[in-house]
């Protein structure tokens, strides 16, 4: 018997790794997840390593950049207004003297195609911390840079238990870059954590969840006008801290696959067995 689990209430694309991304009223979804999402990233000359905002202190101002489009046709809008496309001649120019270090641009056209390095705050009860280095896409299922699994899902219910257990944190979806959110209603809790190898269905798309997601320091930074909480860790390794076969962690939202491509649009309802 299928139950009804929701309804989609956002959708979101990143079509740069670490850039902010667009909202969007409906997308088609593949085996790579949502169309267009992490196609690109940029690349450090200096170590060889994919930019990412999991090391905010060199490339925190990342998420003060927003990108939008598909494919080709995607464009940059850095702080200060000025808009580019990332296939223009001038554009690792200018994000070049945006980062202030050299950076090259790349398509994702691979499997964990280059590393990036990702720092751990010390958080009671999470078991790593530091500074460590890790492969895109590392379970090798897709070709977009993700960190884990082609989708990210999150839920109403768990943005609502985050703002009740720590009502300092400004909780926003900006924090944990999901591809899509379920509003579940009433439902309280952190309730992805009880979808691990579930699947679930829209009118024209489906998705299984793998496992929750572990939260890095990413969640924690400064973006926009959002303030740095190192609070979002702490509370969520308090009060949900999942474990790993490599550990615990603080989790939030859930990892998925893709079952059955097809399209989602707002107001999707979502069902499961």
């Amino acid at each position: 018997m299928t139950h009804t689990v929701g309804s989609i209430s956002s959708i979101y694309r990143y079509p740069v790794k670490s850039m902010g991304g667009e909202s969007l009223v409906r997308a088609d979804i593949d085996t790579d997840g949502i169309a267009g999402d992490r196609v690109w990233a940029l690349r450090d000359v200096e170590s060889g390593k994919l930019v990412s905002a999991k090391r905010p202190r060199l490339w925190r101002s990342m998420l003060d950049c927003v990108a939008t489009g598909l494919d080709d046709e995607v464009r940059i809008t850095l702080p200060d207004g000025i808009e580019f496309s990332i296939t223009g001649g001038d554009a690792p120019v200018l994000l070049s003297e945006f980062l202030e270090r050299k950076v090259t641009i790349e398509r994702s056209d691979s499997t964990r195609q280059g590393v990036y390095a990702s720092d751990w705050p010390e958080i009671e009860g999470v078991t790593l911390a530091g500074e460590f280095d890790a492969p895109t896409n590392i379970t090798g299922r897709g070709h977009h840079f993700v960190d884990v699994e082609p989708l990210h899902i999150i839920t109403t219910s768990s943005m609502k238990a985050l703002a009740t257990r720590d009502s300092s944190i400004a909780v926003d979806v900006r924090r944990f870059r999901p591809n899509l959110v379920i509003d579940t209603g009433d439902v309280a809790g952190f309730i992805e954590n009880d979808w691990q190898s579930r699947t679930f269905s829209g009118p024209s798309f489906g998705f299984r969840v793998i496992d929750p997601t572990a939260r890095c320091v990413m969640a924690t930074v400064a973006q926009q006008e959002l303030p740095r909480q190192l609070q979002v860790l702490q509370t969520l390794a308090r009060e949900n801290r999942v474990e790993y076969p490599i550990g615990s962690f603080a989790a939030f939202g859930v990892n998925a696959v893709v079952s059955s491509v097809g399209t989602v649009s707002i107001q999707d309802i979502v069902t499961s067995v």
